[in-house]
């Protein structure tokens, strides 16, 4: 802000060097000078573009070495206030700790899955009830956390229209003006798993164009083209590809969306020879005629497993148990956690894989991706006091490094109780798990921007 007091300073003394306000009215020059200083911050905010197939961040490449960021505590649910908006001043006691130990990790960019425009956007240019939050991010540019944000929508909603999408429009108009121009923004990602049962509807791509439209528009309206994203499950198959991406893009209603955000669950090596998430999106993408990155919008393991069942593919057994807590001797074949892999070592499998696909060349078309999550989400096995198993409690093999998809134990580290969070309570303070530690180190192992990645 010093900075762009001063210029405004020169260009006023300027002003009247030159002028001596001859025939200028106080309003004239006001206006003059409001417009320089709108423009001076406007300078600040990120500016986020593709080229091809790579990513760049103010012109020069960048990479995404992200974490996904939803700190729910024990005992809550997003379907309750504050609805997982936690990235306001009264939650500083959470936030502030959490960022501090994401940067310390190398991450660049976060991915919200909570915002709530309603209650917590502002005046355009404001940042609203997050400018704390986000300033906290930019840390004055010193290796910041960049932030693509987030309001929640569903598929069918925006497929009926009506009131249900013209909320919607609104809530995203009113984000994207308000935060826009905000340095630590990077973006903001316009629908997460929406699309399962409305991608073969005409009236459902009309409508989200509108969306994605009016995000762009707002973002245009405060003097900076957004960064807009979309994330879909992995449901390719040879026959249908990812439905929501080749029919997204032939209905011709999406020229606003600058990158497509997959979901990804394929194992340590994300795929095997024959099955490449990263193959099979830059054949898909290049048939449709497009230049569209691709996002890994989630990638990761549970750092939970049980003893081996009875047999493969049997229900779970319970309790659960923390992998990080399991001896090597008792994994692999014969022993008491078969299919079980440290962490550290999927994590690492999975990243290296990642940077070996992140690229300008033509089969490469990758700019990095997101770790699925920062913490452990309770609610989501159907029990928010208590960390459970599945609800999915099928054997998966080496799909996940403890050979289960549970839910509750995709975090890099701990859920806290939901009494700590707020008002006047100290830092929270969670269990950093074995994830984290490689994460924090294959992370670190590149440069901020990761622009040497391609």
């Amino acid at each position: 802000m010093t900075i762009i007091s001063h210029s405004v300073l020169k260009i006023w003394t300027a002003w009247i060097a030159i002028t001596k306000l001859r025939g200028a009215t106080l309003g004239i020059f006001l206006t003059f000078v409001a417009g320089l200083y709108v423009f001076c911050l406007r300078s600040d905010a990120a500016v986020v573009t593709t080229d091809g197939f790579v990513l760049k961040l103010d012109g020069k490449p960048f990479a995404i070495k992200g974490m996904n960021y939803a700190p729910v505590p024990t005992g809550a649910e997003p379907k309750y206030i504050p609805y997982g908006d936690y990235f306001i001043p009264y939650y500083a006691n959470v936030w502030k700790p959490d960022i501090d130990k994401i940067r310390e990790a190398g991450v660049n960019v976060i991915k919200l899955y909570g915002g709530n425009p309603d209650l917590n956007a502002g005046a355009p240019g404001s940042a609203g009830n997050w400018k704390a939050f986000l300033d906290y991010c930019w840390n004055n540019g010193t290796k910041p956390v960049y932030v693509i944000m987030f309001s929640y929508t569903v598929g069918n909603d925006i497929r009926d229209g009506g009131t249900g999408l013209s909320d919607y429009i609104r809530q995203y108009t009113e984000l994207v003006k308000s935060t826009v121009t905000h340095p630590a923004v990077f973006g903001y990602m316009v629908g997460n798993e929406i699309y399962d049962g409305v991608t073969g509807n005409p009236q459902f791509w009309t409508n989200f164009g509108k969306l994605i439209d009016a995000a762009n528009d707002a973002g245009l309206s405060q003097g900076k083209k957004p960064f807009l994203t979309t994330a879909t499950n992995d449901n390719f198959t040879p026959a249908h590809n990812w439905p929501a991406i080749q029919l997204g893009e032939q209905s011709g209603k999406l020229k606003n969306i600058d990158a497509w955000t997959i979901n990804v669950y394929r194992g340590p090596v994300i795929g095997v020879p024959g099955n490449s998430p990263f193959t099979q999106y830059a054949q898909l993408i290049n048939a449709l005629g497009k230049t569209k990155p691709l996002i890994l919008g989630e990638w990761g393991t549970p750092h939970t497993t049980r003893p081996a069942p009875a047999f493969y593919g049997s229900e779970c057994v319970l309790p659960i148990k923390n992998l990080d807590d399991v001896p090597n001797s008792d994994m692999g074949t014969g022993r008491p956690y078969y299919a079980s892999v440290p962490v550290a070592d999927f994590l690492n499998s999975q990243w290296n894989t990642i940077i070996d696909n992140i690229g300008a060349k033509s089969e490469q078309v990758c700019v990095g991706g997101f770790v699925f999550i920062w913490s452990d989400e309770y609610y989501k096995a159907n029990n928010p006091s208590s960390q459970q198993g599945g609800p999915n409690g099928k054997f998966k093999g080496g799909a996940y490094a403890g050979g289960y998809s549970d839910e509750a134990g995709y975090g890099v580290t701990s859920s806290v109780p939901q009494e700590t969070y707020g008002g006047s309570n100290p830092p929270i303070t969670r269990t950093l798990f074995k994830g984290y530690d490689a994460v924090k180190t294959f992370f670190n192992a590149s440069s901020h921007s990761g622009g040497e990645l391609y």
